[in-house]
């Protein structure tokens, strides 16, 4: 899709009338000045997603809302998101709402099959809504959410009117488990944007090794972690009383990445020698009647294992607080925010050990087990059947609400946004 930088910024100087162009041409390049306990709060942030829930898909990109929810509680946060419409006639467009410090700019457009059109409209509305942002109140710094294109216009953006931005990564697209990282220009221009932000921040550590194998350098690479609702820090941390020990799986159903054939045929593996548990599975996707149609091959469904399909978050927190522990045995992960949000209920984890799940699950939270061994987890899972009661959850608890919560990574945010404005 990417041309040559000189190309695009060939097309972004159509945008502008010429004495526009030539003022901005004239001003300085992101110029480092190191200024002490001067910058004030809250900050003017725009946040430009790749990815953010939008009228026609509620869920796509929830945990880049969280993000700028947390960030809100510090900040004026205004979130621009561009949606380019199939439909090559549909009308453009522009829709606003505000909550709080929050506000969230949508611009509808049609997409073209033109490529040129299509990255010219994609540039247009680009400058036309950060005008309409920029208009309010001076913006003090940009974050970008998910490379490559929304990167490339920051900083393009940055070199125009010098406003400095950083970067947060969720894909997953760089880990050799996934290898999905390709094409000379996205890499070229990747490295660009990623070298010139203030800081890059991978929600693993495992992500940022991954990105930095790929040469996406930068001197500031920060962790900063996916938010928990509130609403899971505040179920009851007493175990349910149960007939059966309840395990919980809440996925995507997507079964490449997620290994859900694999839970059902170690479930089925298991549940021949014991019937003191119950696996209940939460979520929706691709794969999900595929699943349930396995589970009944298995003789599973609805003795062992129950299939509550897509639910809303609250009730996703009910019945993590009805379980005793949560379990994935995904084939590759960042750090799954379910695997927070079960720690931020309380519960222990069984997990495989993918991603940067071993970042935060240690053994006084739960086990690890290698990737596609399944004896290993078989193990794991018998072994939590009988020893769940042995974890602290006030402890793992505890945890979560300093690296998860909204107030937790909200504080992180803003010693990474003030160390960006101010150096």
């Amino acid at each position: 899709m990417w041309a040559p930088l000189i190309g695009i910024c060939t097309i972004i100087r159509r945008l502008f009338k010429a004495r526009s162009w030539i003022f901005l041409l004239s001003l300085p390049h992101n110029k480092c000045r190191i200024i002490k306990n001067v910058t004030p709060l809250p900050l003017h942030i725009v946040f430009l997603p790749a990815w953010y829930p939008h009228k026609y898909d509620a869920m796509f990109g929830l945990f880049v809302r969280k993000h700028a929810e947390a960030a809100a509680l510090q900040h004026h946060i205004n979130v621009l998101y561009l949606y380019a419409l199939n439909d090559t006639h549909a009308k453009t467009s522009i829709e606003h709402t505000q909550s709080g410090n929050l506000s969230e700019w949508y611009i509808y457009y049609p997409k073209s099959k033109n490529p040129l059109l299509y990255l010219w409209r994609f540039l247009y509305y680009f400058f036309k809504g950060m005008r309409l942002i920029r208009q309010q109140k001076k913006i003090d710094l940009l974050h970008v959410h998910i490379l490559s294109r929304m990167g490339v216009l920051a900083y393009l953006y940055n070199r125009l009117y010098g406003t400095p931005y950083v970067i947060t990564e969720h894909w997953s697209r760089y880990l050799p488990s996934v290898n999905n990282f390709k094409g000379f220009w996205r890499k070229r221009l990747t490295r660009l944007s990623v070298k010139h932000a203030k800081a890059m921040m991978p929600v693993s550590q495992n992500l940022a090794r991954a990105m930095q194998n790929h040469h996406l350098k930068n001197a500031n690479y920060k962790i900063v972690n996916n938010v928990v609702a509130d609403v899971f820090f505040q179920t009851s941390l007493n175990y349910p009383n149960t007939t059966k020990i309840r395990a919980v799986h809440v996925s995507t159903f997507e079964n490449k990445s997620k290994n859900i054939s694999g839970i059902l045929h170690n479930i089925a593996h298991i549940a021949k020698t014991r019937s003191d548990f119950e696996l209940i599975m939460i979520g929706y996707g691709m794969d999900y009647d595929k699943m349930r149609t396995l589970a009944k091959k298995l003789n599973l469904l609805n003795s062992y294992v129950f299939f509550k399909g897509e639910i809303d978050e609250n009730t996703v927190a009910t019945e993590m607080s009805k379980s005793h522990f949560l379990i994935m045995y995904s084939h590759y992960e960042n750090m799954p925010v379910v695997i927070s949000e079960a720690m931020a209920c309380g519960l222990p984890v069984v997990s495989s050990d993918v991603g940067g799940i071993s970042e935060h699950l240690t053994k006084d939270k739960g086990i690890l087990c290698p990737p596609n061994q399944d004896t290993a987890f078989c193990q794991a899972f018998e072994y939590m059947l009988e020893h769940y009661s042995n974890y602290n959850r006030n402890h793992i608890r505890d945890y979560a609400q300093i690296n998860f919560s909204y107030e937790g990574v909200a504080n992180h945010l803003s010693e990474i946004y003030n160390l960006s404005i101010n150096h």
